[in-house]
This record gives C-alpha cells, structure tokens and sequence, in this order.
C-alpha cells in the first residue's frame, strides 16, 4: 500500500490541527462558561462541629456551661438531631439556651434525659421568590466563620471528683432547602478537671435574667452593672439570679412596686465561705407612657393604627372603666365596659385627629366612636348611619327623630308610634333596628307578614257566609217539614 507525501498529507495535516484547535477552543469556552453558570457543590461543603467552655477546670457545685459550635454554616436550614452526652453521675442537667448567631432564624427543639441532650433545628424564615425559585426573598443563614449553635449548662455535682467529660455522640444531618447534605464532622471530645474544694469562694452569679425584659449589656458574670426598660403598665419584674455554686446565696431587692422613672434592683450573692461577696444591680426604668414606643394596631382590613396615651381634656365614655390588656402583642391602655366585647382605644389613624375607636378582639375590626350616633348592645356596637343607596324605608315609616333623654336618633317612625333607625355594626353590616322606649333597647325590625292573617280573615268570612246559608237552609228545611208534617195531622175540610 502506498502512501500519498508532500502537500496532501500537508493539507490534511494542516486540517486536522485546525479542528483539533477549534475543539479545543469549545471545549475551553464551555468550561469556562460551565463553570461561571455552574452552582455551588452543596455536597462538598464540610462542616464541623465541636464542644468548647471557657473554663479549664470545674469546682464541686458549680456551673460550667458548654457551647457546640460549628465551624462555617453554608446556607443549611436544618440541622440534627445532634446528642449530646456527659457524665451524669458527675453533673447535673441545669439548662439550654440558642446561640445568638442563630436565634433569629432557627426554631429549636430540645430534649434532655439523664447524660445526653438531643437538639435539632430549622429555619422557618427561608423563602424563595415566587417568580424567581432560583432567588431567595428571605435568604438562609450563612456564615464562613464560627457560629455557636446552642449552650448547655451542667452543674458539677458537690460529691463529684476526678474529671467531667462531655462529647457529641451523633451530628445528624446538615442539609438545605434543597435537601442537599453538608459533609458534617464531630470533633474531639471536652474533659474537665473537678477540682475539690473544702469551702467555695465563689460568689458569682451564672445566670442573670428579668423575665420578658431584656437587660443591657448581655449578661456576664464579671459585669455587675445592668440597665433595662418596662412599660409603665408593668409594676413588677420577675428577676432569675442563679449563683455559680449551689452553695452560694442570693437576696433579690427591689424588684416589685416599680415607680415611673429610674428604679434599682439589688442583686446581692454570698460565697459559701462567708466572707466573699458580689453585689449586682439592674437600673431599671419605667416608662410615663402607657402606649409602648412605636406600638401599632393592624385592623383585619389592614389598616394600621397607632396607641396612643389618652389626654387629659379627654373624657373616658360612662360605663367604661381603665384596665389594661394585651392587644397585638402589647400591653396597652384600654377602657372596658361589663357584657360589651369590644373595648376602646386611643389611636392615631395617620390622617385625622387622635380620637376614641372601638376594637372587637374577635373580630379583629376598628369602628370610630361616636357618641352621638353609637348604640352600646352587650353583642356589638352599633352606629346610626345614612341609608344606603338601593335600601327602602319600610312602608308606613316617615322620617324623623326621637330623644331617648340621652341621645337624639335619627330614624323613622309609623303611625303606632314605632320609631326605627338603620344602622351598622362593627363589621359593616347594616339593617333596621326597633327602639323600644320602655327598656331602652334595640332590636332587628322586621315588618309584620300579614300575608296570613288576610288569608285567614279572607277564609273566616267565606266560612261564615257558608254557615250563615247553611243555617238559613236548615231553618227552611225544618219548617217545611213540620208543616207537612202539621197539614197531615189536621188536614183542611174539603169545600162542598
């Protein structure tokens, strides 16, 4: 066989490098390309968890607090169940509490038995666009650094010796919105010396907390010095001081009959030996207000309404009393009245002038109040309105008013004195309501259906004509017969 030489073969060799190097080209830009449009390996993420405390060593009776962290968080929205387990003939399960990296986002659950604590969360406030799935409205915790995912505190049993240790027994799963896994890895476990102490010195406090009111700064055991702020309708705080060491003791001053403006708490803790002492205080202050700041009411329309403190060229309604109750997750001001469900506020509407509006809880709805057109009812509330286009005054009603001795009411009235008023109650629901004088009520008017009392009227007659012929044909009747009956007995004489 022969083969061909010279420009040919040049030819063909030339062709084939030049598609070689267009392939080669293609291939590169697709790469390129694959790689820019090419998402993260979720997979190929790693994540790893570890247990750590600030403290090196442990003292009969204290309290040693344990933090799991994870060394970066791509994107997960759930983790667990990680378990946790410890030592629990030498310490005792005192409480859990969220990292604050992730408080905001996670919703956690916690269960706990002797030795081990098993804790799983999610991110309930991931969402994805609608129009976009690809992007996210609401985006999933991320970070490339150290987060702490929760904190377990252990107390050191007074009888315990030797060393405390504390491990994850079982990571459970990382993954995201996409069920995508993380690679996720437990690290080594934490051992702590028990040290054996014959009397504590120790008078610090572990934890330090006012119960619904945040303290600032953020607890520490070495910080003495807090401040913090209540509503004016709070009186009272609930204080949780927890000593270090179980054989310490604490006394709580001044955390009740709260007055508007500053107030001081004393938070005083005694070593077990005595001597030692800590004194920590929570400057607390009371607010003049009884609206909370920036404290906003949402009608079920949507409409937004803010508290206000009422005045006091402002008079509260008769009937109506001062209490205080929880209304869109704030305590406000508001004005009850016995057997009326609804009660009022003082609110802004972001237009007109601050005034009184009635609130129905159940309902969720928001009616202005105006005492000269407002009927109080034990079941609603009741306003005088114009008559809707399309609605017709019942027959026999005129116009006109009727002084009840407290208000005037606008209405109509017939000719048996019937007087009625079209109104609306708190969701807009209009009709005709029947005032009755004697007990000063309201009901729903319905016109009378005489429609049956006609029919019968209209039968009454028809049957008393039938009777009054049937008895005339019956009085007839036993006159002819009697007379035939007397004409047989005493014929007449025949004429000659």
């Amino acid at each position: 066989m022969r083969i061909k030489t010279g420009k040919s073969v040049s030819r063909y060799v030339r062709t084939g490098r030049l598609l070689a190097g267009s392939f080669a080209a293609l291939f590169l830009t697709m790469s390129v390309m694959l790689f820019a449009w090419a998402p993260e390996v979720f997979a190929a993420s790693k994540i790893t968890l570890a247990v750590e405390s600030d403290t090196k060593s442990a003292a009969q009776g204290n309290i040693v607090t344990f933090r799991v962290t994870a060394d970066n968080m791509p994107g997960i929205t759930e983790f667990g169940p990680i378990v946790l387990s410890y030592e629990a003939d030498e310490a005792e399960y005192v409480s859990f509490s969220q990292g604050k990296d992730v408080s905001g986002n996670f919703v956690f659950v916690e269960t706990q038995e002797k030795g081990k604590i098993t804790v799983s969360a999610e991110d309930q406030n991931v969402r994805r666009s609608e129009t976009e799935p690809d992007e996210y409205e609401v985006e999933p915790f991320r970070s490339e650094n150290k987060v702490t995912l929760f904190m377990v505190s252990l107390r050191i049993r007074p009888e315990s010796t030797g060393t405390l240790n504390i491990k994850i027994d079982s990571t459970g799963v990382f993954k995201n919105d996409s069920g995508e896994k993380a690679d996720v890895v437990k690290g080594a476990s934490l051992s702590l010396p028990i040290n054996v102490t014959s009397v504590s010195k120790d008078a610090t406090l572990a934890f330090l907390s006012l119960n619904g009111v945040d303290i600032t700064p953020d607890f520490n055991p070495n910080i003495t010095d807090y401040s913090a702020t209540v509503e004016r309708s709070v009186t009272e705080v609930q204080v949780t001081a927890t000593p270090n060491n179980m054989f310490a003791s604490v006394i709580i001053d001044n955390n009740k009959n709260l007055q508007i403006g500053m107030n001081v708490i004393s938070i005083d803790v005694a070593a077990q030996d005595g001597e030692t002492k800590m004194h920590y205080t929570i400057h607390i202050t009371r607010k003049e207000s009884f609206a909370p700041s920036n404290a906003t009411l949402v009608d079920v329309a949507g409409k937004t309404y803010t508290f206000l403190d009422l005045p006091e060229n402002i008079t509260v309604p008769e009937g109506f009393v001062q209490t205080m109750r929880v209304i869109n997750g704030y305590s406000v001001q508001t004005y009850a009245r016995d057997g009326v469900t609804s009660v009022l506020l003082y609110l802004f509407d972001g237009t007109n002038s601050p005034a009184f509006y009635f609130y129905n809880p159940t309902e969720k709805t928001v009616t202005p109040y105006d005492p000269e057109n407002t009927i109080i009812r034990a079941s609603k509330i009741l306003r005088i309105t114009a008559l809707p286009e399309g609605v017709a005054v019942p027959a026999g009603f005129v116009a006109a008013t009727y002084d009840t001795g407290r208000i005037v009411l606008k209405g109509y009235v017939d000719k048996n004195s019937n007087f009625i008023s079209f109104m609306t109650d708190e969701n807009g629901v209009g009709d005709f309501y029947l005032y009755n004088p004697e007990t000063g009520s309201f009901q729903i008017y319905r016109p009378a259906d005489r429609r049956a009392e006609i029919l019968y009227k209209y039968m009454f007659e028809v049957f008393l004509i039938i009777s009054i012929i049937e008895a005339v044909s019956l009085i007839i009747t036993v006159y002819m017969v009697r007379k035939i009956i007397s004409d047989k007995a005493n014929p007449r004489p025949k004429r000659v």
